[in-house]
């Protein structure tokens, strides 16, 4: 029974995921309207999927404190609570698009002149915040043996992560399109690309979404687990 609900809320979510997107994709091209942009409904959708691993990791935490020994942070079970904290920062980013803020008080800051490769300040900026995920990982590697069920789905988040950061750098702008296409070929590839950057975010998210939920259901089922750094 246990494998039955795992195997569908595998398969809601990436339903849920395929369906936003094909109804995105529709709409756009009937109507020529983005629901990819930041006021879309599948930005809606972005946030409230990393809201959700917020809240999955703040579950775990939780359950995983009630074993703490020692000072807060010197139990390897923070690292649950450092992560919730991360995806609800990341999905106030989300919202708010505060990396692009950075981004421009980057260039106000030091005076910079807007350039092809300052103007992609805050894609790389989101670039980091998925290394900082991997350091988090590497640094509590020992809280993370026992959920080997999540590993893949934590590795096809993060594959499609950093793939959307590569297409969000190459369409930042024309211009690396340029340089091997002619101009109304680029523009194709760079609308093109745009659409199928967002639906690499979407995914990644539903891809660590499954991951906490199955985290959460370990932890939940096997109890609370002691491990340390």
């Amino acid at each position: 029974m246990e494998n039955i609900n795992i195997r569908f809320v595998i398969f809601l979510v990436l339903l849920l995921n395929s369906l936003a997107v094909v109804v995105a994709l529709m709409i756009y091209s009937d109507t020529g309207i983005n629901n990819f942009k930041e006021d879309g409904f599948i930005t809606q959708l972005s946030v409230f999927q990393l809201l959700m691993i917020s809240w999955l990791s703040f579950k775990v935490f939780k359950a995983r404190s009630v074993t703490r020994k020692g000072s807060f942070w010197r139990d390897s079970s923070v690292v649950w609570w450092v992560i919730s904290l991360g995806f609800l920062y990341l999905a106030a980013d989300e919202h708010f698009k505060f990396h692009e803020r950075i981004d421009r008080q980057i260039h106000n800051v030091f005076n910079l002149q807007e350039t092809g490769f300052t103007d992609r300040i805050d894609d790389l900026l989101v670039g980091l915040y998925g290394l900082v995920g991997i350091g988090v990982l590497i640094i509590y590697r020992n809280e993370w043996k026992i959920y080997k069920e999540a590993r893949l789905f934590l590795i096809c988040g993060f594959f499609l992560l950093f793939a959307m950061v590569l297409l969000d750098v190459l369409t930042n702008r024309n211009d690396i399109l340029t340089l091997f296409f002619d101009m109304e070929r680029a523009k194709f590839l760079h609308g093109l690309l745009s659409l199928i950057e967002n639906v690499f975010k979407v995914f990644s998210e539903g891809f660590f979404l499954l991951a906490f939920y199955l985290i959460w259901l370990k932890t939940k089922v096997h109890g609370c687990m002691s491990s340390n750094v």
